[in-house]
């Protein structure tokens, strides 16, 4: 798959300098249910940026990680799998695809960490947490070891692990678009020990944090938040927070800056919730997002985070499939956002893919996902 400007006769202007690019996808997964008698694939790309296609067989194509080798692993949600894809030729495409688990129970996110006892990656499934010990480089793991089991299935079933510090962060969503969970863990996020023990409540009232990362800046956790649904195209706005241990972010009884909910407000008192550091168009359901300090982009995207927003489904005018840039001061500190990368989401509101994690290489280049169309994008300068 080649990356192909249009004629100049095609393009359209659109503001902020963007230019219109055509991706021919040629060999598109038969699974795709958004895209799949799908042609042609057109973005609006800023011009000082280019665009290609890694990897284009990777059906299901979810949450990304780079291992200490420089090589990108990628969980493949509903297939159940996760997949390395290396570049050994450094020619900006995947070699092969490289497989690391199969039959998995939605594997979703991923983390690597050396330890005194091994290298790991570790694999956040639907009902638990497990990691693999590497026995020889570069693919040959071990089984996998249960780390943290039983974590309630159904409903949001993605769940997000990071670490820091020798910590591990798990984010896992609620059971239910809004709702009194019966457990803590929904909702929430949960800290853990390396090994899995002592786990205890971090952060509540998040319904479905999908992406998390920790700025490396001052070093918080920060996270985007789906909001519910079912009040309208306006409300609730989705949130982009700094988790901060023993606080309640709202869900499911306040939204927004401490609107109460219709359903569940009257039952918990709204000034002790955590404000959003920053709020989104409703609906546009982000699920990525990347801190970019430095790297191959030109420099006027130093101090960005780049957050991919997945797109509505019960939106009556959709919203959302496109990467958005956050711009940060040299503190780290939200300053205002753009639109970075949009036109999965089509003018006439048929959709064309669907973006969903973002990650810097330790080389300087953005990564994309795209679960739509089974594709993992590289973005980086001109």
């Amino acid at each position: 798959m080649n990356l192909q400007p249009v004629p100049k006769s095609l393009e359209r202007r659109v503001p902020g300098a963007y230019c219109l690019i055509l991706i021919w996808m040629l060999f598109l997964d038969s699974g795709c249910s958004w895209a799949e008698n799908a042609t042609d694939l057109k973005l609006n790309v800023p011009d000082d940026v280019r665009l290609t296609v890694f990897a284009d067989n990777v059906p299901k194509a979810r949450h990304m990680a780079f291992d200490d080798q420089g090589i990108l692993f990628l969980s493949r949600h509903r297939a159940g799998a996760v997949t390395a894809l290396p570049d050994n030729n450094n020619d900006g495409k995947a070699d092969r695809n490289v497989s690391i688990l199969e039959g998995r129970q939605k594997p979703h996110g991923l983390a690597f960490i050396q330890l005194d006892s091994g290298y790991y990656l570790y694999v956040a499934e639907e009902d638990q947490v497990v990691r693999l010990k590497r026995t020889a480089k570069p693919f040959t793991y071990g089984k996998p070891e249960v780390l943290v089991s039983g974590i309630p299935t159904g409903g949001h079933s993605t769940r997000t692990v990071k670490i820091k510090d020798n910590k591990m962060y798990v984010s896992i969503g609620s059971s239910c678009n809004v709702c009194i969970e019966d457990t803590p863990l929904r909702a929430a996020v949960w800290q853990y020990d390396l090994d899995g023990k002592n786990g205890k409540l971090f952060a509540a009232g998040l319904r479905n944090s999908v992406g998390i990362e920790f700025s490396p800046y001052s070093g918080e956790l920060w996270g985007v938040n789906n909001g519910r649904d079912w009040l309208g195209d306006d409300h609730p706005r989705e949130e982009l927070n700094i988790i901060k241990e023993g606080k309640h972010y709202g869900w499911p009884y306040c939204w927004e800056r401490r609107t109460p909910d219709p359903d569940y407000g009257n039952q918990y008192n709204c000034d002790k919730t955590e404000v959003p550091a920053y709020m989104f168009t409703a609906h546009m359901a982000p699920l990525g997002l990347e801190f970019y300090q430095k790297g191959n982009l030109p420099a006027k995207y130093k101090n960005s985070l780049f957050i991919s927003f997945h797109g509505s489904w019960n939106r009556s005018v959709p919203a959302g499939y496109k990467v958005v840039r956050v711009i940060l001061n040299s503190k780290g500190e939200i300053q205002s956002h753009e639109d970075f990368i949009t036109g999965w989401l089509m003018p006439d509101g048929s959709k064309q893919g669907r973006p969903v994690d973002v990650q810097l290489s330790p080389t300087g280049d953005l990564y994309l996902s795209d679960d739509s169309l089974g594709v993992v994008y590289k973005i980086t300068g001109k």
